[in-house]
């Protein structure tokens, strides 16, 4: 199925797996997917636009667990990708999404239940560098970076990125750290974040030197409205809301926002 601009292709009617699809990309794409789970891990490389959706709109059901090989289930670079409907759960066994110069758009995703287990690992749910990115009513929760000596980014690790975040929840999330952990919900570095109507709650770090459980900021910029940063907390450190690591002028909070019952504090400065 195809239109003068753009080619649709169908999972399972036309291509037997999603990666089957995108390897048939050669213009802009919508991959339309049936509700089912998807035991595959994705590349998409300098391809043009992609749109990958389910076929239930409205409805969640399209499930990636990855194939057990890769670091990350979706694997982007040089692309723009727009995902909308997925659940991407790898039971522990992966990072969900890695982009690198690259377009990513999120709109009603689950990021559920990844963990990264690798040296100074960074981003269990995503890891986004020199990126546009883009999470809208999704939910990221319970991802883990577990046994490594340095952590950062429980959900997500942002840097040089611009970033929005409208109507979603980062939940409990957590970065294990034997020297250092940081940023249990978002880690932004070098970045300009927009956050709306959003959710940052029950994110936690566990080691040595913690710093920011809900979000931490190095040398960035944010606007944050609307939204909610509570129940976040470090074992042993500070900014158990956020910490700002930088000019604390960059970081724009409104009125509307709620931030409070963090552990060991809301707001701190490096």
């Amino acid at each position: 199925m195809s239109t003068p601009d753009c080619d649709v292709f169908l999972v399972p009617t036309q291509f037997s797996s999603i990666g089957e699809a995108i390897a048939a990309v050669v213009r802009p794409t919508t991959i339309m997917v049936t509700p089912a789970i998807y035991k595959e891990d994705l590349s998409l490389i300098r391809l043009p636009n992609v749109v990958i959706s389910t076929t239930q709109f409205q409805r969640r059901g399209v499930i990636l667990t990855g194939a057990g090989v890769a670091d990350s289930i979706i694997d982007i670079e040089n692309t723009s990708v727009y995902l909308s409907g997925l659940e991407i759960r790898s039971n522990g066994c992966a990072r969900a999404i890695a982009a690198r110069e690259s377009s990513l758009a999120l709109q009603e995703c689950v990021l559920a239940g990844n963990r990264i287990v690798s040296d100074e690992a960074c981003g269990a749910a995503m890891y986004c560098v020199a990126s546009s990115v883009r999470v809208q009513k999704s939910m990221i929760a319970g991802n883990q970076i577990e046994g490594v000596k340095k952590g950062t980014g429980g959900a997500l690790y942002l840097s040089d990125c611009q970033i929005e975040i409208a109507g979603s929840s980062i939940q409990a999330n957590a970065v294990y750290g034997s020297a250092e952990a940081r940023g249990g919900g978002i880690y932004c570095e070098c970045g300009r974040m927009r956050m709306w109507r959003s959710r940052v709650t029950e994110n936690a770090l566990f080691g040595k030197s913690c710093a920011g459980a809900g979000i931490y900021f190095k040398d960035s910029s944010a606007r944050i409205g609307g939204s909610v940063i509570t129940g976040n907390a470090t074992v042993d450190g500070k900014g158990g809301g956020i910490l700002i690591s930088g000019d604390r002028a960059a970081i724009a909070i409104n009125k509307d926002t709620t931030i409070r019952r963090n552990h060991p504090d809301d707001v701190a400065q490096d």
